[in-house]
């Protein structure tokens, strides 16, 4: 009888756990597994410097401030207090190589229509995220943007950024790309 009990509550909880993490606004999206690949790639890589708590909510705001273009999505006491540090870090996440350009650019499209993201703010994102050497952006976007469903608007935004022969030719070099 005490053990239906306790399989019982434990079933109920789990019940509960479940319909919390459906409801949070960090579960609530498709594209939040891009973000949290992101954030465990740069928390491994954080890890090197700072003490696992540290690296931890530091790569999450990082990763947090990336993938949700610079606004909040939720409220997190913990990310909240890392964020000054983040902004520190942010310029030197290139030489990191966490993720690939192509790659964060087309993962970042994609978040931005699932969040229905205006087109002014992505533009204003992308660009921060272009001068820190993140993602190419003119005529380095990737083809692979335009075959994103929905995508027209934010595909032809980043096209349209305008970027000189030199700054592609930096980009290039300090990714790796020439």
């Amino acid at each position: 009888m005490t053990e239906g009990i306790l399989i019982g509550g434990l079933v109920i909880l789990g019940g509960l756990v479940a319909s919390y993490m459906k409801t949070h606004p960090f579960y609530s999206h498709k594209t939040q597994k891009y973000k949290e690949n992101y954030q465990r790639k740069l928390q491994d890589i954080l890890s090197h410097t700072y003490d696992s708590t540290d690296a931890y909510w530091l790569s999450r705001a990082i990763a947090d401030n990336i993938f949700d273009f610079g606004t909040r999505t939720y409220r997190d006491y913990h990310v909240e207090r890392y964020e000054k540090r983040a902004k520190s870090e942010r310029p030197h996440l290139f030489e990191m190589h966490v993720e690939e350009p192509r790659i964060l650019c087309e993962r970042l499209t994609e978040r931005a229509i699932e969040l229905k993201v205006p087109i002014g703010a992505f533009s204003m994102h992308m660009r921060y995220l272009w001068q820190e050497y993140l993602v190419p952006v003119g005529r380095l976007t990737p083809a692979s943007v335009d075959r994103l469903p929905g995508s027209s608007l934010y595909a032809t935004e980043l096209k349209n950024l305008p970027v000189s022969q030199e700054d592609m030719q930096i980009f290039m070099h300090k990714t790796g790309q020439a």
